[in-house]
């Protein structure tokens, strides 16, 4: 269901979409970002790309894991760091430790203010593999919310659709499941008839039916490739998004794709590569954030792995509720 612009604008955070993606069988829910997280090297400040489908040209589009700016202990931390060792990533100089815990301050949404997106630190995150795995993979009718497809003929990528989902009038949507998609448990979708291929053009939009979807909140992933060496490797063909949870010494869990996979169970990436960041906010942080705002003594504080806000002598977390 698209919700009406006075509802969700009520304690909507700026730079968040519309969407709600349900992230777990509790009911807790999230929306995305409006675009990639990006990093302006001038100004050491950090924004999201102005449109889903591209990054912004005078920004940087991909990092390394845990590259938020805070010394986790890990060599590189640094969001402009270039090392190609994953070992150089390990937070916390162990190749275990997630981007949450004693080591939430390495997620970047976590530790940095967004300039789009209420300039404010701790209200965006990125998903945990768990999370990651609900949304791709096991939501009710998951196999029917997601699909292949190329923007303006030139963009090509992933749609995730929002669970409360109605197509809008005026465009068309084929999800993955009606393109020879099929699911394997404990790795992801993938097209097993290799003489029917599934490819991004399963979904074509002009710029002005994708701002329709957009509106009706569908998320679109870019494949962005990865970065390497200084060299962005297979832009248009594969895509890779950071999760806050490690996978082994070489690798982060990721959500990954190319024309013929979707995969978040196995999907991974080496933390030495730099990938796309598709930052979060939970479902109710602006109250959180038109809270804090109202009060100029308002400031974050990290304890036991949490960020919260303290305000008038209180530890508030960011949907505004009293921690005790």
């Amino acid at each position: 269901m698209v919700l009406a612009a006075s509802t969700f604008a009520a304690h909507a955070i700026e730079g968040e979409l519309s969407g709600k993606f349900i992230i777990n069988t509790n009911g807790d829910s999230v929306h995305f970002s409006q675009g990639l997280l990006q990093y302006h090297e001038m100004t050491s400040k950090w924004s999201f790309a102005a449109h889903q489908f591209k990054a912004d040209n005078d920004a940087l589009a991909y990092f390394g894991w845990g590259t938020s700016g805070w010394n986790s202990g890990a060599n590189e931390y640094q969001p402009t760091s270039t090392s190609a060792d994953p070992a150089d990533y390990f937070v916390g100089g162990n190749e275990n430790n997630n981007l949450t815990g004693d080591y939430a301050y390495a997620d970047w949404g976590i530790y940095n203010p967004i300039k789009n997106g209420g300039n404010f630190a701790g209200l965006w995150r990125v998903l945990t593999h768990e999370e990651w795995v609900y949304i791709i993979e096991s939501r009710p009718n998951a196999g029917k919310l997601f699909g292949f497809a190329t923007i303006d003929n030139l963009y090509k990528g992933v749609i995730l659709l929002p669970d409360e989902w109605v197509l809008p009038s005026g465009v068309t949507f084929k999800p993955g499941t009606d393109c020879y998609m099929e699911y394997e448990t404990g790795n992801g979708w993938r097209n097993l008839n290799l003489d029917m291929q599934t490819n991004y053009n399963d979904n074509k939009y002009t710029l002005a039916q994708w701002e329709i979807m957009e509106e009706a909140g569908a998320v679109f992933f870019p494949a962005m490739g990865y970065l390497t060496g200084g060299e962005i490797r297979y832009p248009n063909d594969y895509g890779y998004y950071a999760s806050s949870s490690a996978r082994n010494g070489y690798t982060e869990y990721a959500m990954e794709f190319d024309n013929k996979s979707l995969l978040a169970s196995d999907g991974a990436a080496r933390r030495g590569n730099g990938v796309s960041v598709r930052l979060v906010t939970n479902e109710g942080a602006g109250q959180g954030i038109e809270n804090a705002q109202s009060h100029k003594a308002a400031k974050k504080i990290l304890r036991d792995g949490q960020v919260l806000i303290l305000m008038d002598g209180k530890q508030l977390n960011i949907l505004g509720a009293e921690v005790k």
